[in-house]
């Protein structure tokens, strides 16, 4: 039997997560109490056929999604991504960045997909260009992409909505063999989403993309 495409949903929540710093709202209260409620900023793992490991988002809690992802085995290597794409580059969508330079996981040639735009606003931080002077990671534009040969499946950037001050937003289009995924963590509303693509509704949107599983915005 063929290996399967794995999917792993490794964070839900808005950019900072909850308990969110200095809120003291009754949500974040109880979940600094009780660590069962916390909540991690919004990200994907994707697991390929040839058994390489793919990241959508890299957050303030990279640590504990690379050990969420890596099973309840404790005796197992924690994940190290093959590959890291990137919707937007508002703060809890590329927070985590930094630990994969040298003071951390000092990671080797990791290739970051994201769109021209936000390549181009990257390229202007200085922690990111020390990354790619020190050969820790390489900054990528291809609007549909197989992260590794044989993963068994591609990725696509499906431009969306949202605030553009730092760069652009795109939902990630997920296409395996038998179906196909749609990762939409940010938007502005639905209405100019749907405008956007020039749809009367969201099914009318999720047929037209050929979606048969749909990870949605639930904040806005």
């Amino acid at each position: 039997m063929e290996p399967e495409i794995i999917v792993t949903i490794l964070g839900i929540a808005q950019d900072a997560g909850i308990p969110q710093a200095g809120c003291s709202c009754e949500r974040c209260l109880n979940a600094h109490e009780n660590p069962g409620l916390k909540r991690y900023p919004v990200s994907l793992g994707i697991e390929g056929r040839d058994g390489s490991k793919h990241l959508i988002e890299v957050t303030k809690n990279l640590s504990e999604q690379l050990r969420l992802w890596s099973g309840d085995d404790i005796e197992q290597k924690i994940f190290i991504p093959d590959s890291v794409t990137i919707t937007h580059l508002h703060l809890g969508h590329v927070e985590g960045i930094g630990q994969f330079g040298k003071p951390v996981m000092g990671v080797n040639n990791l290739p970051i997909y994201l769109s021209q735009m936000n390549n181009d606003s990257m390229q202007e931080r200085n922690d990111v260009q020390l990354m790619i002077e020190e050969g820790n990671i390489r900054l990528i534009s291809k609007n549909q992409f197989q992260p590794t040969n044989d993963c068994g499946f591609t990725l696509e950037f499906i431009p969306i909505p949202h605030r553009s001050e730092l760069g652009d937003t795109s939902a990630i289009l997920i296409k395996g063999p038998r179906k196909n995924l749609l990762f939409l963590p940010d938007q502005d509303s639905w209405s100019e989403t749907l405008d956007s693509f020039s749809v009367r509704n969201i099914r009318e949107l999720l047929t037209s993309l050929r979606i048969d599983i749909a990870l949605v915005d639930g904040t806005f």
